[in-house]
């Protein structure tokens, strides 16, 4: 177990292979275990990959007990300068596509390229609202038992409640999107290679904001993932894995650049 400070926080991330660095970021509510536990051998094949727990979420903790954007890219820094990292790849599922994004345009120089899979964008006062509205405690243990128990497991480190903090955090994260998040301007200093991948069969992200959001970057390119739903931990890996390794082996491949300008 390896751990580093990041203010009032202490990170909680793994580190496995050899050669340029690649970062696995989780979405929310997730953990290193449930979203990249079963990609990660096959990076380290290629990647020096450096996977890491959000603050509040499995092993990391969350004094403060509040989730914000600016928090959440400053542990993305604090990460890099503990490890003396220049700049790396970075692969994020849902939120954390949106924080790789968020540190790419905060820091500019520090991404060699992104795949953001399954991440939202449009954060506006409806979407944020509706996101929110199952991040209950109380609800889930109700309606959702199992995944009630999933959360627990997961996110006990801290205590056998740590799960209902988080919850709450979350959901209070989500309202401050729409005034706290990126916005589509902020885009222009995006100067990296984006790959944004979104699942045919995925519920949470409309695939005309996926078109949006590729065509408001400046190097962004889009591809839709047969049979593929929103949840990382039910996606088929190959599908997912293949085309990031062929994108961060290559981002500014011919085969990259003409795809992008021939969806624009």
């Amino acid at each position: 177990m390896a751990y580093i400070r990041s203010k009032d926080a202490t990170l909680y991330y793994e580190e496995y292979g050899t050669g340029e660095p690649l970062i696995l970021l989780t979405g929310l509510l997730g953990t290193i275990e449930r979203h990249w536990r079963r990609f990660i051998p096959d990076f380290a094949r290629q990647f020096h990959v450096i996977a890491v727990d959000l603050r509040g979420h499995g092993r990391t903790d969350n004094p403060s007990g509040t989730l914000r954007l600016h928090a959440l890219v400053g542990d993305l820094f604090a990460l890099y300068e503990a490890l003396d990292l220049d700049s790396a790849r970075i692969c994020g599922y849902s939120l954390g596509g949106y924080i790789g994004l968020a540190f790419g345009v905060q820091h500019p120089g520090r991404v060699h390229a992104l795949m953001m899979h399954a991440s939202k964008f449009y954060w506006t006062p409806t979407a944020a609202a509706a996101a929110a509205e199952d991040l209950d405690a109380e609800l889930i243990m109700e309606k959702a038992p199992q995944w009630a128990k999933q959360l627990q497991a997961d996110h006990a480190f801290g205590s056998e409640d740590a799960w209902r903090t988080l919850v709450h955090s979350a959901r209070e994260f989500i309202g401050t999107l729409p005034a706290e998040g990126l916005s589509e301007h902020a885009l222009r200093l995006a100067d990296f290679p984006v790959l944004v991948t979104v699942g045919d069969a995925d519920d949470m992200i409309p695939r005309g904001e996926a078109e949006r959001l590729t065509a408001a970057l400046p190097n962004g390119t889009l591809e839709i993932l047969p049979e593929t739903p929103h949840p990382l931990q039910r996606v088929k890996k190959e599908v997912v894995l293949n085309r990031a390794l062929m994108f961060f082996q290559n981002p500014w491949s011919l085969e990259e650049l003409v795809r992008k300008h021939s969806q624009r």
